[in-house]
């Protein structure tokens, strides 16, 4: 199958390709300001590498959040104009998710993943690995970063872009690369049958995972109850 993978969650644009028979091709491009302008000429680039044509994909990958609402918006919206077209199977798979799936375990059987949710907090979920993939240990939570650190055994192994407001001391941090989803793990997720990535059915699931209400959201809940 020709394969197309987006994630737009983090500050990290991320596009994989992959065609049949052939390897994948995967792209980035820095900095959450810069996914509405480079989004669609990346998988323009892309797609001329490969000698393929939009109408030649045959499923379409997504990271589904949570992360920046705005670049999950990108994400969601250039998706559904791909489908406007020509409908076509969607699978999505949490960016919680795919950070985790994108991490070799190298002798650790326990992982947390916590992202920055803004506003003092964390989107967090923890993984056990066994039976050569990692495992949910729980749901995904966006929890007080205070309090998503204290809950952490001495020697967790953690990764992701929260790791940067807080002291290290007491955790063994995995590689910075890992700190963001990859869209190219998306496919990766598709070519094992990972139940981690499932396929978008209704209309309902082609909506970006939140966990919280946005910024602006927040504040005027605070406002209200001040």
């Amino acid at each position: 199958m020709n394969l197309l993978a987006i994630e737009t969650s983090s500050p990290v644009l991320s596009v994989a390709i992959k065609k049949t028979g052939g390897k994948f091709r995967h792209a980035t491009v820095k900095g959450y300001m810069k996914h509405a302008e480079n989004l669609l000429p990346v998988i323009d680039r892309l797609l001329k590498k490969e000698k393929l044509k939009i109408r030649e994909i045959d499923a379409f990958l997504i990271s589904r959040g949570p992360g920046s609402f705005t670049g999950l918006r990108i994400g969601f919206a250039t998706l559904k104009g791909f489908l406007a077209i020509r409908s076509k199977p969607c699978y999505g798979a949490l960016s919680l998710d795919v950070i985790a799936a994108g991490i070799k375990p190298e002798g650790h059987a326990n992982l947390t993943v916590c992202l920055d949710a803004r506003r003092g907090k964390s989107y967090t979920r923890s993984y056990r690995y066994h039976g050569k993939r990692w495992h949910p240990s729980g749901p995904s939570r966006v929890i007080p970063v205070d309090k998503m650190v204290s809950g952490l055994p001495r020697g967790s192994w953690i990764a992701g872009d929260e790791i940067r407001k807080f002291e290290p001391n007491g955790f063994v941090i995995a590689p910075e690369k890992h700190w963001c989803p990859q869209a190219s793990t998306l496919i990766t997720l598709f070519e094992t049958k990972d139940p981690l990535l499932k396929k978008l059915l209704h209309p309902k699931e082609f909506l970006p995972v939140y966990l919280r209400s946005s910024e602006a959201e927040e504040r005027l809940k605070d406002k209200r109850h001040a």
